[in-house]
């Protein structure tokens, strides 16, 4: 692995870069984060299909990588009384999730040391864990508190007899655990990403929606659908007008983070399409379709002004709509502050992107133990109004056949839909990847895959360890 020479053309696509895209922009200036840039050269190997599509190769990855690796769990505020609890399942572990008398919280193994039966199958406010099928009880932080058949088992020690503890951390109010008990310190895996993240008050947001979808494909090729843009000029047509989909910006952050910036009111230079489009028409689009710089479905609040662009009009109305939303001043951020993509990634399954405007979460793992099909999950975070302190939403997992433009809980955003089109290419693609057989191969972009060709290199390195 190296870093691109920013003088090498394979690091820039045609036109200008997402930097040169900033430097255009009107006061106030981009921030650091911004500008932090860091491409690297993860070279041009093909990827095997049998990753995505070898049973022996999922359970090398159950072993190596997912209990080897920091899992987001849930929030602090959906527990935040003593004895309140979250079950977390993971390729077959499961987990219980305990807020403590004293505010701590631990994470204890949601099962039974009797007979093997999960002690609760969702969270709740517990006073004791209590096994519902022969009512063996432990207390809260793990402890062994009764068995009613004492009589009969003379081998067991109360004082030994807790629950198993898994590590666990904390960051920004999100919860982590790792089934290693032996795992380095989540914090120092991140880089410079907390710090990004502090820029984007994540510690002054609240979890506004939480939806689950199951999807037929492998949890790599769920998680490569949110890990370049490239992929818009085809998934996502509608928004190629006012998306510079080809002045994306790819950043290693560390081994474990990377991320991607794309600019939003940006025509991108690769467009071959129509030209003829003014701004105020692709703002028209915008508006219509949707984006960060507002819901769907809105017109021209107000005249674009002469010589005022597309991308500072749309930043502009993001700001408005922000500012009336949370009764907070954001008159001293960038542009691209409000209507541009920050999406990162934790490896191997967190995304928890930046911006201000909303910020875009997906957790993606295996369907149990099925190496074909997995559990999706999309939580939005947003900006709590000033004075006030929502209550995290509700998870829901859809329906079969539900799509997620018919959800609700979206409220009439324009994310629902654009999801919808990105679940509509894993299926096709689980079947493309198993048709390829055992020695398929596939061939990833130098650049604009180097989040994907990570994923696989992470996997690669947990895998030989």
């Amino acid at each position: 692995m190296k870093n691109f020479d920013p003088a090498d053309p394979i690091a820039k696509a045609p036109g200008i870069t997402y930097q040169q895209v900033i430097d255009r922009d009107v006061d106030p200036p981009a921030p650091p984060v911004s500008r932090y840039h860091n491409p690297v050269d993860l070279g041009v190997k093909p990827i095997k299909a049998s990753n995505y599509t070898s049973r022996e190769h999922f359970l090398k990855e159950v072993d190596k990588v997912w209990l080897k690796t920091w899992q987001y769990t849930c929030r602090e505020e959906e527990i935040p009384n003593p004895g309140d609890t979250y079950v977390f399942d993971l390729v077959g572990r499961s987990v219980l999730i305990v807020r403590q008398p004293d505010g701590s919280i631990k994470a204890l193994q949601n099962v039974c040391l009797h007979r093997g039966r999960k002690l609760a199958t969702h969270g709740g406010c517990k006073r004791q864990l209590r096994c519902p099928y022969h009512g063996f009880v432990w207390n809260i932080d793990g402890t062994f508190q009764h068995n009613p058949f004492e009589w009969d088992f003379p081998q067991i020690d109360q004082e030994e007899f807790g629950l198993p503890e898994l590590r666990l951390e904390t960051w920004a109010g999100f919860i982590f655990i790792n089934f290693d008990p032996d795992a380095e310190p989540m914090l120092g895996l991140l880089g410079d990403y907390p710090e990004h993240m502090d820029h984007f008050r994540i510690n002054d947001c609240y979890k506004a929606l939480h939806l689950g979808k199951v999807v037929d494909a492998n949890w790599k090729a769920v998680a490569e659908a949110f890990l370049e843009s490239s992929h818009v000029v085809a998934t996502h047509a509608q928004a190629v007008p006012y998306s510079g989909y080809d002045q994306v910006q790819y950043d290693l952050i560390s081994d474990h983070v990377t991320r991607f910036v794309v600019p939003l009111g940006v025509i991108s230079e690769a467009w071959s399409g129509p030209d003829h489009l003014s701004d105020e028409q692709r703002v028209r689009l915008a508006l219509t379709n949707g984006s960060r710089g507002g819901p769907p479905g809105r017109d021209l609040a107000k005249s674009i002004k002469p010589g005022q662009t597309m991308r500072n009009y749309l930043a502009q109305m993001a700001r408005e709509n922000l500012e009336k939303e949370t009764g907070y001043d954001f008159s001293d951020l960038s542009d691209g502050e409000f209507v541009d993509g920050f999406s990162y990634d934790l490896f191997p399954n967190t995304h928890i992107w930046g911006g201000f405007t909303v910020k875009i979460c997906y957790r993606i793992r295996p369907l149990g133990l099925d190496h074909e099909r997995s559990l999706m999950e999309i939580f939005l975070m947003k900006i709590k109004p000033k004075g006030t302190n929502p209550p995290p939403a509700q998870y829901r997992l859809l329906g079969p056949e539900e799509a997620l433009g018919d959800a609700p809980e979206f409220n009439g955003s324009y994310l629902g839909g654009l999801l919808d089109q990105d679940v509509a290419n894993m299926g096709p693609q689980q079947e493309g990847l198993r048709a390829l057989g055992p020695d398929g191969e596939l061939t990833f972009g130098r650049y604009t895959d180097m989040r994907c060709r990570n994923l696989h290199r992470m996997v690669d390195q947990y895998l030989a360890k």
